[in-house]
């Protein structure tokens, strides 16, 4: 598998793995409620609460198995988001800003026009906005989670 079948495929198995979670707290408090109801002395769980439970089981040992080898994954991951931001400045026909392009008309590559410092392209996890960043700024995670002004110079 690639990686990035493995990335959504441990993605999934997280979902699956959390919601399994609810409906054995769920099950194991039926259970409970029905022995204090019935003034029980023992508890007796489902069978579906104890399949449940395997499953959650199974779920961890897959993910366990799916684990990204840490440093080497980690470079992949590394290498990829490089490659991308290094391509952003990028006119259409692949040259960086201000190199020499025969197909820009100023002669020079006009960069991407797409992405305008300040230009909001995305959101993280919690709605937080991602922005362009100045060029200088780019390789500073931190500058993509807030706005830049334009004008501004770095």
């Amino acid at each position: 598998m690639t990686d990035p079948t493995i990335t959504d495929l441990r993605r999934e198995l997280e979902k699956a793995r959390h919601a399994l979670i609810d409906a054995q707290s769920h099950l194991a408090s039926h259970a409970e409620m029905n022995a204090a109801l019935h003034c029980a002395t023992t508890v007796m769980y489902s069978p579906l609460h104890a399949k449940v439970t395997a499953a959650i089981g199974q779920i961890e040992h897959a993910l366990t198995r799916t684990e990204p080898n840490g440093e080497q994954h980690e470079d992949y991951i590394t290498r990829l988001i490089a490659g991308i931001l290094a391509d952003l400045d990028r006119c259409e026909h692949g040259r960086h800003t201000a190199d020499s392009c025969d197909g820009c008309p100023q002669g020079h590559s006009a960069g991407n026009p797409h992405l305008t410092v300040g230009q909001q392209i995305g959101y993280g996890v919690r709605g937080d906005g991602i922005y362009v960043p100045h060029p200088d700024d780019r390789w500073v995670p931190e500058a993509w989670r807030s706005q830049p002004n334009p004008e501004e110079t770095p």
